[in-house]
């Protein structure tokens, strides 16, 4: 595994926690999305050489997830998660069309754009948290 992997497992298993013990519904839901997206992309096999094709339905999914909780959860945070999830595809596609893109620039822009989604679930909690606290 590589560092930025783990680095990037870690902020995710500590978001998602405090999603769950804070957040409302959207924010526990996006944890219940982005864990079996997680899973999914760790189970899907990554040669190095052709693009992730599974990975990239999953991201897929996982942006059509974030476009309907922008349109339709009145969350401010959802519209940055899709955002960022959009970024991951563009980063896909760059990949699939021009496959002499370096590994590590890929990779780290992948997860650099994961960093963005789970910062923007972060916020969710933070703000809901906030909102909840107040009389």
């Amino acid at each position: 595994m590589s560092p930025i992997y783990l680095f990037t497992l870690v902020i995710f298993v500590l978001v998602g926690l405090a999603a769950l013990l804070r957040g409302g519904r959207w924010e526990r839901i996006t944890v219940g999305v982005l864990a079996a997206a997680w899973i999914g992309s760790a189970l899907t096999p990554f040669n190095r050489i052709d693009p992730p094709w599974m990975a990239i339905a999953i991201d897929t999914a996982v942006f059509l997830f974030f476009l309907y909780a922008a349109l339709y959860s009145g969350r401010g945070w959802t519209s940055a998660a899709a955002s960022f999830q959009f970024l991951i595809l563009c980063t896909h596609f760059v990949f699939a069309r021009d496959r002499a893109l370096e590994q590590w620039a890929y990779i780290s822009a992948y997860y650099v754009w994961n960093l963005g989604v789970i910062g923007a679930l972060a916020c969710g909690v933070v703000w809901r948290g906030g909102r909840r606290a107040q009389p």
